[in-house]
């Protein structure tokens, strides 16, 4: 009885393994490089979903046991475009693999136009696209790449709509001169310097500068090259590095794909995140004593006081009511604990770009129009923007390469008004 026990056993186990052998197949095949057909040694080769996968041995040849319901191997390597081939009823699956290009050769704009690869160079290199830009919005293209290059640090003169950025990079290198990179667009030297920290009215807004007449919409890339080593080509106006923005008219990045018309819309809202905690015990004046001048420690609003509830003080100006003058009206000597927070209202940002752009096999051409209004959170502060830029590149037949772009730029920046 035991011995058919066990015969019976060793029966049902060479049934079972014979079904599990039966739900696998094995597949073969030999991995070569398209440029020179040498074969490729360590080639991962995965069966899709699952963890099952082998690599390819120092001849490229690889073996790999596919379930039953495997159906797509997954080839990759480093260096090459990752394929995904179908097994169907294949039990050899020879490929051929290209080399990415686009992993092993990312190329950045260095001193003077010049295109390299950027592992080849030996100095820092940041390279920003023309997309990163445009996802965010922000009409001023350098408050776009706030936190996208380490080491640079970029910072607003003022929130009004308009106002100049300033950028450092690597930290301040002057306690008095100048501590702000040159800008190259499309190969020429733009000034960043803003036009005027304070107006003639004494409004006390900042100005703009020419960076910020650039459209993000219109970059196709920005380029920072830190330290003198990277910038040495461009002299001591270089010394605290170089900020180098290409624009799409100014490049020949069209392929021969024929016309594409793109369009690109976004709205955002500013609004004051926070504000810091007022007093709102004692007025104007110093020495607990009230006087129409700077400071917050005057005759308290509460307590021993010299005025009553009742009693009034002289109120000068009210900006707040129809920018009429109050010079010498009496009014009530109470706190406003909300003034601050009830002047600032919901800012809002509205951008609209249009490029159209053509290229052949050995040219190409771009045309943006852009239009940008932002209203400022701080009452009676606006800036518009509209920007028109045409430029093409193409190679001739001698093989020398030609290339223009122009642009037009027309900005108004509404500052805080004074009401005097």
């Amino acid at each position: 009885m035991k011995i058919k026990v066990s015969i019976l056993l060793t029966i049902l186990f060479l049934w079972g393994w014979q079904i599990t052998l039966a739900q696998e197949r094995t597949i073969t095949g030999t991995i070569t490089a398209a440029d020179d057909g040498s074969t490729l040694p360590g080639v991962s080769v995965v069966v899709k979903g699952t963890t099952t996968g082998t690599i390819t041995n120092l001849d490229g040849h690889y073996s790999i046991s596919v379930p039953v319901d495997g159906e797509i191997l997954v080839f990759s390597f480093v260096g090459m475009k990752t394929v995904e081939l179908p097994i169907e009823s294949n039990t050899i699956l020879d490929l051929v693999m290209e080399p990415d290009v686009l992993g092993l050769e990312e190329v950045v704009v260095t001193a003077a136009g010049i295109r390299r690869e950027k592992k080849a160079l030996g100095y820092s290199v940041e390279n920003v696209d023309g997309d990163q830009l445009q996802q965010v919005a922000e009409p001023d293209a350098l408050r776009a790449l706030q936190g996208k290059i380490p080491g640079v640090n970029i910072t607003s003169s003022s929130g009004a709509p308009g106002s100049s950025t300033r950028i450092t990079i690597r930290g301040s290198s002057s306690l008095l001169g100048n501590n702000q990179p040159l800008f190259i667009v499309d190969g020429i030297p733009f000034d960043n310097s803003s036009n005027s920290l304070f107006s003639g009215l004494g409004d006390g807004s900042a100005y703009g500068s020419r960076i910020g007449d650039l459209d993000p919409n219109n970059i196709e890339s920005i380029t920072v090259l830190k330290g003198a080593a990277a910038a040495a080509l461009y002299g001591s106006r270089a010394a605290n590095g170089v900020v180098i923005v290409t624009t799409k008219s100014g490049s020949a990045t069209a392929s021969a794909k024929g016309m594409e018309i793109t369009y690109n819309g976004s709205f955002g809202i500013e609004k004051i995140a926070n504000l810091p905690e007022y007093q709102n015990t004692y007025g104007t004046g110093t020495n607990f004593n009230y006087q129409q001048a700077n400071g917050s420690w005057g005759a308290p609003f509460i307590g021993t006081r010299p005025y009553a509830t009742t009693d009034s003080i002289a109120h000068w100006f009210d900006g707040r009511t129809g920018m009429e003058n109050y010079w010498g009206t009496n009014v009530p000597y109470r706190t406003y604990p909300d003034n601050v927070k009830n002047l600032f209202e919901t800012g809002v940002v509205i951008d609209n770009s249009l490029t159209i752009s053509s290229g052949a096999e050995n040219s190409a051409l771009s045309m943006t129009v852009s239009h940008v209004i932002n209203d400022g959170y701080v009452p009676t502060t606006n800036y518009t923007r509209t920007n028109v830029s045409v430029g093409g590149q193409a190679q001739l037949a001698n093989g020398f390469n030609v290339g223009g772009s122009v642009s037009y730029v027309r900005s108004g920046q509404k500052a805080v008004q004074s009401g005097v």
